[in-house]
């Protein structure tokens, strides 16, 4: 997963945490540092909030399927054998295409993989899902 799909809750948290140093600023009054301590915490909460779900989302290519893992407490796991891959979707904003990351998903027979979102460097993703899944086809030469 890129970083930057997560970069709203970054942004957010950080004005949390901004907001709760300023907080500390005010002049000695027991309602500031209050306020400071839920500033704080709110902004650290929504940081790691953000690094936790992306630590906790796997994309693994194998020689035979793809694996998507979603989750720390509960897991959602979609698996999808190479051999039944049909298409690959990629939709990139003009900001995913300057960052370098979009949505990918995977068209396979009689199903398809929810849209894996906020995937970094999703056109190498496609280009290897593409040779993974027809390896026995003859490469043109030049």
């Amino acid at each position: 997963m890129s970083h930057w799909n997560f970069l709203v809750s970054y942004l957010i948290g950080g004005a949390f945490v901004v907001a709760g140093v300023a907080a500390l600023t005010i002049p000695e009054q027991k309602a500031s540092h209050a306020l400071a301590a839920v500033l704080l915490a709110l902004g650290f909460l929504v940081i790691l909030s953000a690094v936790i779900r992306r630590h906790t989302t796997e994309l693994v290519l194998t020689d035979r399927r793809i694996i998507t893992k979603r989750g720390i407490i509960s897991r959602a796991t979609v698996e999808m054998n190479l051999a039944k891959v049909e298409s690959v979707h990629v939709n990139q904003s003009l900001l995913g295409r300057m960052l370098n990351y979009g949505d990918v998903t995977v068209v396979g027979t009689g199903s398809s993989l929810e849209p894996l979102v906020g995937i970094a460097r999703p056109l190498d993703l496609r280009r290897k899902l593409g040779e993974m899944s027809q390896p026995g086809e003859a490469k043109p030469s030049a």
